[in-house]
């Protein structure tokens, strides 16, 4: 079998082989490994830069001192790198600082600043500490200035990023967010006449505790954007408040929102509708489990019917309300 004749279907007419030449394996193996090495230390270099503290201090001095299109875009970058270092997400003087920031921007009327407010409102919502310190050393209250940043003469994109990065930190805080210099500014902002900031406006009040905000839940239940009202009502549902009886009924009951929910699609439709249906019967089990029982027992009825939903999922949520009513009563 070593003639090459006795092998079948190779052809006669192959060229010699010989082996590389030293030309070709540089061309081959060693350039195209070089091009590699470099874009790897080229993006290790931009990636030692992005996330240095240096970086992060240069951030903050461009939006101190620059124009207004680099501040915005110091401000975007900074906040896209808070939200990706955690490190970053619990240092006391950075939140100081662009607190103080978020301050000076707020009282410039100039207007061209307008971007940079909003995202040095989105930067302050990603940290996981309310309390920083200032440039003087002195411990600064970050919540007090980002609600500031909803008053009504901020334009309404700021307005937007200061509730719901007041709407992050109120959940975080579960109901210990009582001050009225945060309250008062978000109960305000729930009464504004553009639908999405009362939406998030109120979604953050439904996080904090005492009755101030209790009081502005329960005038969002009138609200004609009924994703403001139902919202209200999920919160006011949590705390077992009877003011949410008659939203709640709504929304254990499929006919009516139906009605309510404007949506075309009737898969739209009926996925909004099973997702407001499974916020309110979690929320009664959070009243229960808190104690709470006026609300769950009120409407023991319209969650028994529920029991037997269409929607999977409702109807599983509506037995452990049940389960829990019957757990709970006293032998």
């Amino acid at each position: 079998m070593s003639d090459t004749n006795e092998i079948p279907n190779v052809p006669n007419d192959l060229p010699p082989v010989e082996p590389p030449t030293a030309g070709f394996v540089v061309q081959l193996f060693i350039i195209p490994a070089i091009v590699v090495c470099v874009v790897i230390a080229v993006w290790l270099l931009f990636g030692k830069l992005a996330g240095g503290e240096r970086d992060v201090n240069e951030y903050v001095r461009i939006i101190r001192s620059e124009s207004a299109n680099r501040r915005f875009r110091a401000a975007y970058e900074l906040a896209s790198l808070i939200h990706n270092e955690k490190s970053l997400k619990s240092d006391p003087k950075l939140l100081g600082d662009l607190a103080e920031l978020f301050e000076s921007e707020l009282a410039d009327k100039s207007g061209d600043n307008a971007e940079a407010k909003q995202f040095l409102a989105v930067a302050l919502g990603l940290f996981d500490i309310d309390s920083g310190q200032s440039s003087a050393g002195k411990s600064i209250q970050a919540l007090p200035i980002l609600a500031r940043g909803l008053d009504a003469t901020q334009p309404t994109a700021v307005r937007r990023a200061a509730a719901e990065s007041l709407a992050r930190h109120a959940a975080r805080l579960d109901g210990s967010l009582e001050s009225k210099d945060v309250v008062s500014l978000l109960a305000e902002a729930s009464r504004a006449d553009e639908t999405e900031l009362r939406l998030l406006a109120t979604y953050a009040l439904g996080f904090c505790g005492g009755e101030d905000a209790q009081k502005a839940l329960r005038d969002r239940l009138s609200d004609s954007y009924r994703d403001v009202a139902f919202n209200a009502a999920f919160a006011l549902i949590r705390r077992d408040d009877p003011a949410a009886l008659n939203t709640l009924r709504e929304l254990l009951s499929r006919t009516n929102l139906e009605q309510t929910i404007p949506l075309e699609s009737p898969k739209e439709k009926a996925n909004r509708i099973e997702a407001f249906q499974i916020q309110a019967l979690k929320s009664l089990q959070t009243a229960i489990r808190s104690g709470g029982k006026t609300l769950a027992q009120a409407v023991s009825g319209d969650v028994e019917k529920l029991v037997s939903s269409d929607f999977v999922s409702v109807g599983v949520e509506a037995r452990a309300v049940l389960d829990s009513l019957k757990t709970d009563r006293p032998s």
